[in-house]
């Protein structure tokens, strides 16, 4: 049988429109809808949609880490922009796909091959990714830097 991790978090409702999410020892953070969703949201806010970029933008950074160590491959700076076009399917909204611009910068040309594979390893093992019900494309740019 294979490990198994398990998380946990509390949510609940600040106020109508806002809730509030408590992760073990770490300080209540607020949630509400994205401003498209809701027009009185204030600006500044985490958002259902938002935290799900985020996860996936900093899961595939830090399985970049781990892949990286397995093809002893160096960088020297990583970023990610993200983008997820949600779409009407019906009368459900989802989001249609996630677009990841990996950025990866390298001390020299030598490591190009050995970041490139363990950045698409990062893409196929990320967690986040692999449990989304929408494509996770994956854009790479690598720069001597």
């Amino acid at each position: 049988m294979s490990a198994e991790h398990s998380y946990h978090l509390d949510a609940r409702m600040i106020k109508p429109m806002f809730v509030g999410v408590t992760l073990d020892g770490m300080k209540e953070f607020e949630i509400t809808s994205a401003p498209d969703w809701w027009p009185d949201a204030p600006p500044g806010k985490f958002s259902p949609q938002t935290l799900l970029l985020s996860a996936s933008a900093s899961c595939v950074i830090l399985s970049l880490f781990k892949a990286a160590h397995a093809f002893h491959a160096e960088f020297k700076d990583v970023k990610v922009i993200a983008d997820g076009p949600m779409v009407e399917d019906g009368p459900i909204w989802r989001f249609d796909r996630v677009d990841l611009k990996m950025t990866i910068v390298i001390a020299n040309e030598s490591q190009r091959s050995k970041v490139t594979k363990a950045a698409e390893m990062a893409h196929k093992s990320c967690p986040i990714t692999n449990s989304l019900n929408c494509p996770t494309n994956l854009n790479l740019e690598i720069v001597v830097g």
